[in-house]
């Protein structure tokens, strides 16, 4: 089982997943809304602290496979941030578009959750001890917090 920030990690890993399967049963505009805007604040708030507080610290690594890592995270961050707001700009969220662009960002965050619970957890691993995963877990806690208070 993951520990330490991992475990914080996978657990928002399935919200937003949940959120996102939630969305993309609905055929109701306004609850696709409420759904998507809770979504967002979270997945970037998510984001965001993993970048600053795990991301950050792997980009100094020793392994070369510990920093690609980090940098292609860093980049599939930046792509979905960029779909997220092109998807709040849109007005109509039940619409054929907007269903689209959903399934692009469902895509999106799949394939980076996938990666990074296999090969970002086994980075992270490798990289840091049990009680350093701990303790980023921590910081990851606060930080998340902190960006959530202030959106």
């Amino acid at each position: 089982m993951p520990q330490g920030i991992l475990q914080d990690l996978h657990r928002d890993h399935q919200e937003v997943a949940a959120l996102l399967d939630q969305m993309m049963k609905s055929d109701d505009g306004q609850e696709r809304a409420a759904i998507f805007k809770k979504m967002m604040s979270e997945l970037l708030a998510h984001s965001h602290a993993e970048q600053s507080v795990l991301y950050r610290k792997m980009e100094k690594s020793g392994d070369e496979k510990v920093r690609g890592f980090a940098y292609e995270g860093d980049n599939e961050h930046q792509i979905v941030e960029a779909q997220l707001q092109q998807m709040a700009r849109a007005r109509n969220k039940a619409g054929e578009q907007w269903s689209a662009q959903l399934q692009v960002l469902q895509e999106l965050v799949s394939h980076h959750i996938k990666e990074e619970e296999s090969t970002g957890f086994s980075c992270a691993r490798s990289e840091f001890d049990a009680a350093t995963l701990e303790t980023l877990g921590e910081q990851f806690r606060r930080q998340k917090e902190k960006l959530l208070a202030a959106a």
